[in-house]
C-alpha cells in the first residue's frame, strides 16, 4: 500500500470517527495495521475508536504503544491517563497525564485527572496542588472545588474545605460531592440536624449505588451522634448492602493473605508445631523495627499519632510489607519450610521486608521505627520468625465495641475489609484473627506490650509513659500534644476525624446501645470479652 493510499485510509477513518461511527473507524484501522503494525496514527484512531464501541481494554493497549513512540502526543496521553485512572491504574496513569497536563489544549482536564488519581493514591498534598491549579485557570470548575473540599476535610483543615464546598455548591447547588462534604462539616460541628437533612435529600435523589452507599454511611453517624440508635444501625446495614452488591470488591477472598480460609489454614498449622524447635535465627538486632498489631478499630490509629510525635520515632502507616516474604514462605509450599530456614534465608526474608521498609521511611534519622499494620496481628508468627526479639505493642478494646465499629466504617474494601460489610461476618472473623494471634502470642518469645483503647483515652499519659518505657525511651511531653501534629499529617485510616479531636469516652460501651442488633453474634464476641476482662453483664 502506498503513502498515498495510506493517508486516504487514515482520513477515512478520522472521518467515521468524527460521525461517531466507531466501528467503520476500527475496521479501516485493523486492516492498515495488519500489513503495518508500526503505523502509529491508526493506533492512534483505533484506540480513540475502542473509546467509543466501550472496549477501553483495546483503548489502552493501543493508546499506551501511541505514548511510548510519541510521548508529546497530548491527545493520546490524555486519553490513556484517563483511561487508567478510569481502570485503577493509578501508578500508571500519571505520567501520561503529566504530559498531557504540558499542553495547553489539554491542561486543565488532565491536571483534573491527575489529581484524581493522585488523591486516590494517598497523594493528598500534590492532589490538593493540582487542584488549585486547575481552579486557577478554571475559576468556575465545581467539580475541582468539591473535590478540593472533599480532600480538605480529610485532612482536617475545616475552615478552608467549608470554603470551597460553599463555593463549588455556589456554581453547582445540586454538585454531589459538594454536598456530601457540606453535610459532613456539619455533622463534624454538632449541626446533626442540616446534616441529616441534606443526607436525606442525598439519599434520594442519588441513583449510584456506590455514592448512595457513602450517603447511607454518613448518615447513619449522622444519626448515631443524633441518639437515634435504631435508624442509625438501618443505615450503616443498608449502606454495607449495597457494597456487598455492586461493589467489584465487595464479597471476602477466604485464601487472600488474610481471608478466614487462610488464617484457619494457620491455626491448624500452628496448633502443633514446635516452634521452640525452629532454627535459631542470627540475624536479630537492636534496630530491628518495633511492631504495632490490634484488631481494626481498637485504637491502632490513636497509638500511631501518640507515637509519631515522640521525637525519636517513626511509624510507617499501613503498608504491606511482609507482601513478598509471605507469598514466598507461608503462601508458596508447606509452611514447615518456615522452622527450617537455613542463616542465609533468614537473612534473605529479612532484606526483603527491610528494604521495602527504608523505602518508605520519611525521617531515617529517628532511631526507632514502627511497622503499624494491625492485622499482622495474625502474622505474629512470622514477625517472631524474622525478627525474635522485636517488641510487639499490641492494641486491644472490647471486642463488642470493636466489632460494631468495624461494621460501622467506610472501608476501602481490600484485603480482609469486606468482611466488615456483614456484622456476623464481622464476629466470625473477629473470633478467627484472635484465636490464631492468641495461640501466637503462647508460642513466640517476642516481648508484647497490650495497650487498651480503654485505658488510653481515659489516662493518656499513663499510657504513654508505659509504653514508651516498653520500648526503652524517655518521656517527651510532645506525645500529650499528638493533635497538633495530626492536624498536620495526611491520616490514611477512617480514625482520621477521630484523632484530631480532644480524647472522649463515648465510644466506650457504644456496643450496649444496639445490643438488640448485636445479639446474633453476642455468642462468639462475649466469651473474647470474658478472655479479655471486659465487663460481661
Amino acid at each position: 500500500m502506498s503513502a498515498t493510499d495510506i493517508q486516504a485510509q487514515l482520513q477515512r477513518a478520522s472521518a467515521c470517527l468524527q460521525a461517531a461511527d466507531g466501528e467503520g473507524c476500527r475496521a479501516i484501522c485493523d486492516h492498515l495495521l495488519t500489513s503495518r503494525p508500526d503505523l502509529i496514527p491508526a493506533r492512534h484512531l483505533r484506540g480513540l475508536a475502542a473509546i467509543r464501541t466501550g472496549d477501553p481494554q483495546r483503548a489502552v493497549e493501543d493508546l499506551s504503544v501511541v505514548f511510548r513512540a510519541q510521548p508529546g502526543n497530548g491527545h493520546a496521553a490524555f486519553w490513556l491517563g484517563r483511561l487508567l485512572r478510569q481502570a485503577d491504574r493509578l501508578d500508571e496513569a500519571v505520567a501520561p497525564l503529566e504530559q498531557a497536563a504540558r499542553h495547553p489544549e489539554f491542561e486543565v482536564d488532565a491536571r483534573y485527572e491527575l489529581a484524581r488519581v493522585l488523591s486516590r493514591s494517598r497523594r493528598g498534598q500534590e492532589a490538593e496542588s493540582q487542584y488549585r491549579r486547575v481552579l486557577e485557570r478554571r475559576p468556575d470548575h465545581a467539580d475541582a472545588a468539591a473535590n478540593l473540599a472533599f480532600l480538605l476535610e480529610r485532612r482536617n483543615r475545616l475552615e478552608e474545605s467549608a470554603d470551597w464546598a460553599d463555593r463549588a455548591l455556589g456554581l453547582d447547588s445540586g454538585n454531589f460531592m459538594a454536598n456530601l462534604t457540606r453535610a459532613v462539616l456539619d455533622r463534624r460541628a454538632g449541626n446533626h440536624g442540616q446534616a441529616r437533612d441534606r443526607l436525606e435529600s442525598l439519599a434520594e435523589s442519588c441513583a449510584d449505588p456506590m455514592n448512595r452507599s457513602v450517603v447511607l454511611n454518613q448518615l447513619g453517624q449522622c444519626l448515631d451522634g443524633m441518639e437515634a440508635w435504631n435508624e442509625a444501625f438501618g443505615c450503616f446495614e443498608q449502606a454495607n448492602r449495597l457494597l456487598r452488591e455492586t461493589h467489584p470488591l465487595g464479597q471476602p477472598v477466604d485464601h487472600g493473605s488474610y481471608g478466614l480460609g487462610r488464617l484457619r489454614e494457620l491455626h491448624e498449622w500452628l496448633t502443633t508445631e514446635r516452634v521452640d524447635h525452629w532454627s535459631p535465627n542470627p540475624h536479630a538486632r537492636a534496630s530491628d523495627p518495633v511492631f504495632l498489631v490490634g484488631f481494626p478499630r481498637s485504637g491502632t490509629t490513636l497509638l500511631d499519632q501518640i507515637l509519631s510525635a515522640h521525637p525519636d520515632i517513626e511509624v510507617s502507616e499501613e503498608n504491606e510489607l511482609f507482601d513478598t516474604v509471605r507469598a514466598r514462605w507461608v503462601e508458596n509450599g508447606p509452611l514447615t519450610r518456615i522452622g527450617t530456614m537455613n542463616p542465609d534465608q533468614l537473612d534473605s526474608a529479612r532484606r526483603l521486608y527491610l528494604e521495602a521498609l527504608r523505602e518508605r521511611r520519611r525521617h531515617p534519622e529517628r532511631a526507632v521505627i514502627v511497622d503499624k499494620l494491625p492485622l499482622n496481628l495474625a502474622y505474629l508468627f512470622l514477625i517472631h520468625r524474622l525478627f525474635p526479639d522485636s517488641p510487639v505493642l499490641f492494641a486491644v478494646r472490647d471486642p463488642r465495641d470493636a466489632c460494631l465499629s468495624c461494621f460501622f466504617q467506610s472501608f476501602d474494601l481490600q484485603g480482609a475489609m469486606p468482611y466488615f460489610l456483614d456484622l456476623r461476618d464481622t464476629a466470625t472473623y473477629y473470633d478467627t484473627v484472635m484465636r490464631l494471634a492468641w495461640l501466637s502470642r503462647e508460642r513466640i518469645s517476642n516481648p508484647v506490650h497490650e495497650i487498651r483503647y480503654e485505658t488510653v483515652v481515659r489516662d493518656l499519659e499513663g499510657s504513654a509513659r508505659e509504653m514508651l518505657s516498653f520500648l526503652g525511651l524517655e518521656f517527651s511531653s510532645e506525645v500529650l500534644a499528638y493533635r497538633r501534629q495530626a492536624r498536620d499529617r495526611t491520616i490514611d485510616t477512617p480514625s482520621y476525624q477521630q484523632v484530631v479531636q480532644p480524647l472522649y469516652t463515648r465510644s466506650i460501651g457504644r456496643w450496649r446501645h444496639y445490643r438488640q442488633h448485636l445479639t446474633p453474634v453476642l455468642p462468639s464476641l462475649t466469651p473474647w470479652a470474658e478472655r479479655l476482662t471486659y465487663p460481661c453483664d
